[in-house]
């Protein structure tokens, strides 16, 4: 009788450090990232429907803030891990990296055409309908929000060139930081070549603070000097009419140096800051970040729906429902199919249909 095999891998994914040997702080980071994707996601969708205009001061509060910083914060992240999983002590193994893009490749097809098929189902109920065409241009243009894992791919391909050890750090810091510039004179979207020149930086400053700390990361004056100049661009920028198409993020320029300078300070604070970096509830929500990211936009729209046929008004009651439900949904998902034995069947495709056939 053939010794069973488990089929359902350790929690390796884009957005997690591998191994048994987790960074505490980095998966409170997550956490705090995820919950701040979320957050963004039900902000958005109260702009966009304009369900409740009265209050819509506090939804573009929250989306303003939010979309200033947490994607270019979730790309640091990202990098690190990399980093961590692929290359901690050396060169990048290609070979696993490989690996690991052919899950997200599939991960990301899989969802983007459920959440495609979703909204061509329901969009009555949403604020930003879809059509076959897209769905069917995923490969090449990513339906929002999965284009996160679509960038992801380019840089783990981009960044697994061995070589880049042997560059010089500043050099390809200075590189990277003009082609994050000069990214917002992209406008064509196909491929996501705009995203993937803007994140790169910001992936490899990650990368750099695993290897060469302080280099960025920790860096007091640079820091400082960064989030006095990310304040100031805010608050000179802010819109006074909650326009959600002038939001810090849509600012060429504004952005990069908003979005750095907040960044480089979170960051520094969850490492720095017992409090931040021992939060259990955020290392919790760190552990299930792929999961949270890749389902919770599913509900978000229908939970906002749901709220106002049962008649709760109240905004900040409606906001955190909306924020805590569409947060606890994936990890319910995520546990039940850990429990059934297939949760690599979602979150790593490839390794998992690779064990089923090692148990046959």
């Amino acid at each position: 009788m053939r010794k069973k095999v488990n089929v359902t891998p350790p929690p390796e994914i884009s957005s997690s450090v591998t191994s048994s040997k987790r960074i505490g702080y980095i998966d409170a980071l997550k956490g705090f990232a995820i919950l701040c994707v979320v957050m963004g996601h039900v902000a958005d969708g109260n702009l966009t429907a304009n369900s409740q205009p009265d209050y819509r001061w506090f939804f573009y509060t929250v989306f303003n803030v939010i979309y200033a910083f947490h994607m270019p914060l979730f790309m640091m992240i990202s990098g690190f891990v990399f980093r961590s999983a692929y290359g901690k002590s050396g060169a990048i193994d290609s070979d696993k990296v490989k690996k690991q893009v052919y899950n997200l490749i599939v991960i990301y097809f899989f969802f983007s055409v459920a959440y495609g098929i979703v909204k061509l189902l329901l969009a009555n109920f949403t604020n930003h309908s879809t059509d076959i065409k897209s769905i069917l241009m995923i490969p090449v243009l990513a339906i929002a929000p999965y284009w996160y894992l679509y960038v992801l791919i380019g840089l783990y391909l981009v960044f697994s060139w061995k070589k880049f050890d042997s560059l010089n750090c500043y050099m390809v810091l200075f590189l990277l930081t003009v082609m994050s510039i000069v990214s917002g004179l992209w406008t064509i979207r196909y491929f996501e070549i705009s995203r993937i020149l803007y994140y790169s930086l910001f992936f490899y400053i990650g990368m750099l603070h695993r290897t060469k700390k302080d280099i960025i990361i920790g860096n007091k004056l640079l820091s400082l000097i960064l989030l006095i100049a990310a304040i100031t661009l805010f608050v000179f920028f802010w819109n006074s009419e909650n326009n959600i198409e002038n939001t810090i993020d849509k600012i060429f320029l504004v952005n990069f140096i908003t979005a750095l300078g907040i960044s480089l300070t979170i960051w520094y604070l969850f490492e720095n800051i017992k409090f931040l970096s021992k939060n259990r509830f955020l290392q919790f929500l760190g552990r299930y970040s792929l999961e949270i990211y890749v389902i919770h936009c599913i509900f978000t729209a229908g939970i906002r729906v749901i709220l106002q046929k049962l008649g709760i008004e109240n905004v900040y009651i409606c906001f955190v429902l909306n924020t805590v439900v569409s947060t606890a949904i994936p990890i319910m998902i995520s546990v039940i199919c850990k429990k059934l034995n297939i949760h690599g069947l979602f979150f790593k495709p490839v390794t998992y249909i690779r064990n089923l056939r090692r148990e046959k």
